[in-house]
């Protein structure tokens, strides 16, 4: 693991001779000032960032500005002396808040659960302290402990990161879950990323060593797909000529992710089940039961309380999935994480082509955050990217997005006497309160309608005003 430690030189010193500087943990980079911290390569993949929020030579608060806008995504764990430091910290996108005084072992436990994998750095990079004499300087001896899945979200190095407060509050459950066996549904619409959260979760578990494997639910026809996922044995349909190990077998030990479970069959829902209730299944064409040591993480675009109700989907498969449910907003209701996550990706892109592409020019970002993105963060990084391949600009402008058929700005609320509808006040009065709960279920109660129902008008408003602008910030505690 490789993290940045940003916080005066004493402080500095002193957590690293209680232990943070042991190269079996992992390896450090402090830095001491703004000045230190401005000047550090940060797209050299830290795997995290512990900041100390009281560090006297400069403002945490600007440190962390810096920090996100030259690593937007990369996870930052803070040292807090009381609890509205700690709400400040959070507030400015921490991932985690330690109260002091800190135990080191809680701290080093909170790094690892919140770092992202990197790659094995280069034995010729050192990463010291500011007075490497004065204090233990961890020495990059080996690679990190764990290694990225090879799924394509982590290959392209994607990892979330957010600024919104409703999307914090959602990471704060999903990190929550990380570490215990329990199943996960995560709900999103296509390209929010569901892939990606469902990694970073099998990262974050104690699983994190074995396999993480993918099923995608649509793809196959239904044989296919049950032989897919339990495997076979030879003869048992026709192309079936040898004997074949399904994913759950490759995913022993690890986690299974179902990609689109609502897509998923009937005939082979009950043999899910029976996976998540007894650990058991057969594969295609054997009567013998074999056992699963697996951790089951399901996505879907649907919502499965109408599809229980339509008859597609069994009630009881689904609350067995739904032990734990997250959603994956949409970008349209998270602009404020538009333009740091099309700055990562025009990074990328920068370092891919051998260019230096400097950023966005004030009118790209006003566009990006205007357009509504129906294919979410997989749309805006196609488009980034084919700007940054196109442009013959350092800076990318307005002119580089004309693809992009922009939205209109939000129409200013109604005056006093003005004729409007009734339908229109009930859309803004319910993106209000789901701006402000803490979850769809939350605000479903406090509008007194089922959360379906809830779903449906939000489908149907497909509004691209984000409810996260509106939600206040997230508690200080996380675990």
């Amino acid at each position: 693991m490789r993290f940045l430690l940003i916080g005066d030189e004493q402080k500095c010193r002193r957590l690293l001779s209680l232990g943070l500087g042991d190269p079996e943990f992992g390896l450090c980079t402090a830095v001491n000032s703004l000045e230190e911290l401005n000047g550090q390569p940060l797209d050299r993949d830290f795997s995290v960032a512990l900041i100390d929020w009281e560090m006297r030579t400069n403002s945490a608060a600007e440190a962390m500005a810096l920090l996100r806008r030259k690593a937007p995504l990369l996870p930052v764990v803070a040292m807090a002396a009381n609890p509205d430091a700690a709400t400040a910290a959070r507030a400015r996108g921490a991932v985690h808040c330690l109260l002091k005084p800190v135990d080191v072992d809680e701290l080093r436990s909170a790094l690892e659960r919140h770092a992202i994998p990197v790659a094995a750095p280069a034995p010729a990079e050192i990463a010291e302290a500011s007075d490497p004499a004065a204090a233990p300087a961890p020495v990059e001896t080996a690679p990190a402990k764990r290694s990225a899945p090879k799924d394509d979200a982590a290959a392209q190095g994607v990892e979330f990161g957010t600024r919104s407060p409703v999307m914090q509050r959602m990471l704060e459950i999903a990190w929550r879950v990380a570490p215990t066996p329990a199943s996960v549904l995560i709900l999103g619409e296509n390209g929010t990323g569901k892939n990606v959260l469902a990694s970073a979760i099998h990262r974050r578990s104690e699983r994190r060593q074995a396999p993480f494997v993918t099923v995608h639910c649509p793809c196959l026809q239904e044989q296919l797909l049950e032989s897919e996922l339990f495997g076979h044995v030879k003869g048992s349909f026709t192309g079936a000529v040898s004997d074949t190990h399904g994913k759950v077998a490759a995913a022993e030990g690890g986690t299974l992710f179902l990609d689109e479970i609502g897509d998923l069959p009937l005939s082979i829902q009950p043999k899910l089940l029976r996976l998540l209730q007894e650990r058991k299944y057969e594969r295609v064409g054997e009567t013998t039961s074999r056992t699963a040591d697996i951790r089951v993480i399901a996505a879907t675009n649907r919502d499965l309380q109408m599809e229980v109700k339509a008859g597609r989907f069994r009630e009881d498969l689904f609350y067995r999935l739904n032990v734990v449910s997250v959603e994956v907003l949409p970008l349209r209701e998270r602009v404020e994480d538009i333009v740091p996550m099309a700055e990562h990706f025009l990074a990328n892109m920068s370092r891919s082509l051998g260019r230096s592409l400097r950023g966005f020019s004030q009118l790209a970002c006003e566009t990006l955050r205007n357009y509504r993105w129906p294919g979410n963060v997989r749309e805006l990084r196609n488009a980034v990217e084919r700007a940054a391949i196109l442009t013959d600009r350092e800076t990318l402008d307005v002119a580089d997005f004309s693809q992009l058929a922009a939205s209109a700005p939000q129409a200013p609320g109604p005056r006093v006497g003005e004729f409007v509808s009734v339908n229109s006040l009930v859309e803004e009065h319910i993106r209000q309160v789901v701006a402000r709960a803490a979850s769809l279920e939350h605000a479903a109660r406090i509008l007194r309608i089922d959360r379906s129902t809830l779903y449906r008008k939000r489908k149907r408003w497909q509004t691209a005003t984000p409810f996260a602008e509106f939600a206040p910030a997230a508690h200080s505690q996380v675990g």
